[in-house]
């Protein structure tokens, strides 16, 4: 997803709708990482709709999660901690193992048919290399496991969580082994999957979240110890500094 992919091209009847899938794609797809700042101005002009828009679209990513605003309105993509990675990703498995077994005993034929064709397509994907379309890609695998699971209070829940957790994926996808253990592990999910295995698809998808949780909160703990060590450094020498200008 690049910038000129935000702009609305039509004049649809509920523009801000529009504006707010877009914006929330942007995020999700790590267009505007975590930390990066949000000013109305320039989404009007990369969207082409109004600042009424913009700004109803901005208070629901608010309520999501997905931005905060600090003083003077200043507008900023989310940033998540290890720690509420590792909540988010409790929930989803929680969640996702409930959906998978759903999606196992509801799913009709062109749903299976279409997580066999995703299925086949993140093998390609990964042999390319492609850590971003990859990351999509596992997002449409999700969504169409809630989308099958029949159950619209589950998908809509898990749904918020994905949203959330797409940029961090693309980071856990970048470390050593990991997309090797990951496909493998939809491998598993695919077979009890089209084995018609509920019990099976539940403990495959629980594993698959579980060694995602670790890759993630592993390197989000990882860059808040290297923030932390980076900002003791300037205090160190401020407190150095103190002392050799008393001793003077």
């Amino acid at each position: 997803m690049e910038y000129h992919d935000l702009r609305i091209v039509e004049n649809p009847t509920l523009v801000r709708e529009h504006a707010l899938d877009k914006l929330r794609n942007a995020i999700s797809r790590g267009l505007y990482p975590p930390g990066h700042r949000l000013v109305e101005r320039e989404l009007c002009e990369a969207l082409g709709v109004s600042r009424t828009s913009v700004r109803e679209a901005l208070r629901q990513l608010q309520a999501e999660n997905l931005i905060e605003v600090g003083k003077r309105r200043n507008i900023t993509v989310t940033v998540i901690s290890s720690k509420d990675a590792e909540d988010i990703y409790l929930l989803r498995e929680m969640l996702e193992t409930l959906a998978v077994k759903r999606f196992v005993a509801n799913a009709d034929e062109n749903a299976i048919k279409k997580l066999q064709r995703i299925h086949k397509d993140l093998r390609k994907v990964i042999n390319k290399g492609d850590v971003r379309e990859l990351a999509i890609m596992a997002g449409e695998f999700y969504e169409t496991i809630l989308n099958g699971s029949g159950s619209k209070v589950i998908a809509d829940t898990a749904r918020q969580l994905l949203t959330r957790v797409n940029y961090l994926r693309m980071r856990s996808m970048s470390e050593p082994g990991r997309l090797e253990e990951g496909i493998h592990e939809w491998d598993r999910l695919m077979e009890a999957i089209q084995a018609g295995n509920a019990t099976a698809a539940a403990k495959a998808m629980g594993d698959h979240l579980g060694a995602a949780r670790k890759a993630v909160v592993g390197k989000l703990q990882e860059e808040e110890q290297q923030q932390a060590a980076a900002a003791a450094v300037p205090a160190t020498a401020a407190a150095a500094a103190v002392i050799s200008t008393r001793r003077g």
